[in-house]
C-alpha cells in the first residue's frame, strides 16, 4: 500500500437506521487537464501550474519576512502577475449582487473591528464592525478591552458575511471579556448593508463549544431568515483511539443545532440548542467548508459525520494501532447521517445515508444542498478515498434515499490507501459543494494524482472540480438520475506529495461560481525552524487566491477587481 502523509487540522429523537450498500460506479472518463480557453487577454485561466520549488535549500531562511518574500515567486500573485487590491476571502453577495469580503492583512487572524470590504462603483468600501454594538452586550468591558482581547481567526472559523431574503447581513465573532471564566459566540447583524450593526449573544459558557458553523447560502438564493448554527464539543475518543492518534482521528463529541428568528417587534430571538448527536466527529470548517445545515419551510436539515465505536483497530508490525483499509464492500466505515428537525413541533428524526473512508477520520466532512423541488443531495467526504453521493426520494424528507454512488471513477494515475479496492477514481479529500438554479451540482476537492510530466514523484495534490447533472424524470432507474463528469484540475501545486488547499466554494445571485483556496504544505519553506531557532509558521492566508467561473464551471480564472462587476 502507498503511504499518504496526514495533516493535523484537524432531546427527543426518533432514530431510523438503514442498511448501507456500496455505491455504484459512474461511467469512467478521462481526467481533464485543461479548462475552456477564453478570448479575454486580461484574465489568467486555469489550469494554474504553480512554479515548482527547488529540491533543496527550503529551510535556510532566517526570518518570517524572508520566507514571505521567497514564497511570492511560487504563488499566484507573482507567478501570474495577478494584483488584486481586495482581501482574498470567500465573497458573499447582497440582493444587488455586490460582493462582501472579510477584511484582513493576509494573516490568520484579523482585528475584531475589521468587518468587510464591499465592491461598488469600481471601488472597495470599508464596512467595519461597530464595537459599540458589542459593548451593549458586554457593558462591563471597555471598547479597548474588546478590541485587544478578541482578534478573530479567519482561517478555522467561518467568518464570511451571510445574507437572508430581507438583505440582512450576518457574521459571527468569538468574544472574551474581562471575565476570564466565560467565553461567548456573538452574532453581529446589520439591516443597512454593514453601515450600522447590532449584536446578539448566541452562547456563553466557560466550556464554549470549540467548533461552530453557521447556515450559509449554497445556491443563488439567500437564506430564508436569520441563520441557524451548529456547535461541536469534544467529549473523548472512540475505543482504541485514546493514545497514538491525532485530534482528527477517533474524536467523539456532542453536536447541537441552534435556530434563530426575528419576533414581531423585529428583535432577534435565539433558541436553546437542540442535541443532534453525542457521538459525532468534529465539524472542522476548512475541511472543504460544505454547508451542513439548511432550512426549508419549518424544517431544518443537518448532515454530519458520525463516529464508529464498535470496530477493533488492527495493529502494524510495531504493535501500533492503525486504521483499517476498507474491503470491496466498503467495510469498515464511518457513517454520514442526516437529521430532520421541525421547529414548530420540535420533532427530531435522523438516519444514516452514506459510508465514508477511512474510519473515524474527521476529514470526511459531508455537505448538503437542496434542489428547487425539495430534493436533498448529500455528499460524504473522504481522506484520500472515494466521495459518495445520495439524494432523497421525497421532497423535504429524510425518509427514503437513493442508492449511493461514487462521484469520481476516473483514474487520476494514483490510487490512495483508502480507495475501495477494484474501483477506479477516488483519491478525494475535502468536500466543497453548491447547487445552481438548474439543480446542477458543483463539487471541488483535493485530488491525489500522478503525472510524470508534472512531477517525477509518486503523487501530488491538485485542486479539482466536477459537475453533476441530475435527471429525476425516471425514479425507477436510479443509475441515470445523476451523472458526474470527469475531474477537471484547476490548480497544480508547487511541490509533489502532500498539499492542502483550505478551499471554500460559493455561488452568487447571477450564478457565477467562486472558489477561494490557499495552496500550501506542512513542510519547509512554510513550516520549519530557522538556523537561529525561530519557528516559521506561515499563514495560509498569506498566499490565498480566488477563482471564478462565469460559464457554469467550464472555465475558471483568477479574479481581478473589475471581475466583480459582471
Amino acid at each position: 500500500m502507498k503511504k499518504l502523509l496526514g495533516l493535523a487540522i484537524a432531546l427527543t429523537a426518533v432514530v431510523t437506521s438503514v442498511k448501507l450498500s456500496l455505491p455504484r460506479s459512474t461511467p469512467e472518463g478521462s481526467l481533464s487537464f485543461s479548462s475552456v480557453e477564453s478570448s479575454s487577454t486580461n484574465r489568467t485561466y486555469a489550469p494554474l501550474k504553480l512554479p515548482p520549488f527547488p529540491s533543496s535549500g527550503l529551510n535556510l531562511f532566517n526570518s518570517s519576512a524572508e520566507v514571505a518574500n521567497y514564497l511570492e515567486t511560487f504563488h499566484e500573485r507573482k507567478a501570474f502577475n495577478w494584483n488584486p487590491s481586495y482581501p482574498i476571502y470567500i465573497p458573499a453577495f447582497d440582493n444587488q449582487n455586490k460582493p462582501y469580503l472579510r477584511k484582513h492583512d493576509r494573516g490568520q487572524t484579523t482585528a475584531l473591528m475589521n468587518g468587510f470590504k464591499k465592491y461598488e462603483l469600481g471601488f472597495w468600501r470599508d464596512l467595519p464592525l461597530d464595537l459599540s454594538a458589542l459593548h451593549k452586550s458586554f457593558p462591563q468591558t471597555s471598547l479597548e478591552q474588546l478590541a485587544n482581547f478578541n482578534k478573530q481567526d479567519i482561517l478555522w472559523d467561518p467568518k464570511m458575511a451571510v445574507f437572508d431574503k430581507d438583505d440582512v447581513l450576518y457574521t459571527v465573532v468569538r468574544i472574551r471579556t474581562e471575565n476570564p471564566s466565560l467565553k461567548h459566540y456573538v452574532l453581529m447583524y446589520s439591516k443597512d448593508h454593514g453601515i450600522s450593526w447590532q449584536s446578539k449573544i448566541l452562547l456563553s459558557d466557560a466550556n464554549l463549544p470549540e467548533w461552530y458553523d453557521l447556515e450559509r447560502p449554497y445556491s443563488p438564493n439567500p437564506l430564508f431568515s436569520s441563520p441557524a448554527f451548529l456547535y461541536y464539543q469534544k467529549q473523548g475518543k472512540a475505543p482504541g483511539y485514546e493514545t497514538g492518534f491525532e485530534y482528527w482521528q477517533g474524536t467523539v463529541g456532542r453536536l447541537t443545532l441552534q435556530t434563530t428568528s426575528f419576533n414581531d417587534k423585529g428583535e432577534l430571538v435565539v433558541d436553546a440548542p437542540v442535541e443532534i448527536s453525542t457521538t459525532a466527529q468534529p465539524i472542522g470548517y476548512r475541511s472543504g467548508s460544505a454547508v451542513k445545515v439548511l432550512r426549508s419551510g419549518d424544517k431544518y436539515f443537518v448532515t454530519w459525520l458520525e463516529a464508529t465505536l464498535d470496530h477493533k483497530l488492527e495493529k502494524n508490525k510495531t504493535g501500533r494501532p492503525v486504521n483499517t483499509v476498507p474491503d470491496k464492500k466498503g467495510n469498515p466505515y464511518s457513517g454520514i447521517w442526516v437529521a430532520e428537525y421541525d421547529i414548530k413541533t420540535r420533532f427530531l428524526k435522523k438516519t444514516e445515508v452514506l459510508k465514508t473512508w477511512p474510519l473515524n477520520d474527521s476529514h470526511n466532512q459531508p455537505g448538503i444542498v437542496r434542489t428547487s423541488k425539495g430534493i436533498l443531495h448529500v455528499i460524504g467526504g473522504a481522506h484520500g478515498a472515494h466521495f459518495t453521493h445520495a439524494f432523497s426520494l421525497k421532497p423535504d424528507s429524510i425518509d427514503a434515499w437513493s442508492a449511493p454512488q461514487f462521484t469520481n471513477t476516473t483514474n487520476s494515475g494514483y490510487s490512495a490507501n483508502f480507495n475501495i479496492p477494484g474501483v477506479p477514481g477516488g483519491s478525494q479529500t475535502y468536500v466543497s459543494l453548491v447547487i445552481d438554479s438548474k439543480d446542477q451540482l458543483h463539487l471541488a476537492y483535493r485530488l491525489w494524482a500522478s503525472d510524470k510530466s508534472v512531477f517525477n514523484a509518486e503523487y501530488f495534490g491538485a485542486l479539482a472540480y466536477q459537475k453533476a447533472d441530475c435527471d429525476f424524470s425516471d425514479q425507477k432507474n436510479v443509475s441515470k438520475t445523476c451523472r458526474w463528469n470527469s475531474p477537471q484540475i484547476l490548480v497544480y501545486p508547487n511541490a509533489p506529495e502532500y498539499t492542502h488547499y483550505y478551499q471554500v466554494m460559493t455561488i452568487d445571485r447571477k450564478e457565477n461560481l467562486y472558489l477561494e483556496y490557499a495552496q500550501m504544505r506542512p513542510y519547509a519553506p512554510y513550516f520549519f525552524k530557522t538556523p537561529t531557532g525561530e519557528m516559521i509558521n506561515t499563514s495560509p492566508m498569506l498566499n490565498s487566491a480566488l477563482l471564478k467561473s462565469e460559464d457554469n464551471g467550464k472555465s475558471w480564472f483568477l479574479v481581478n477587481d473589475e471581475d466583480f462587476e459582471h
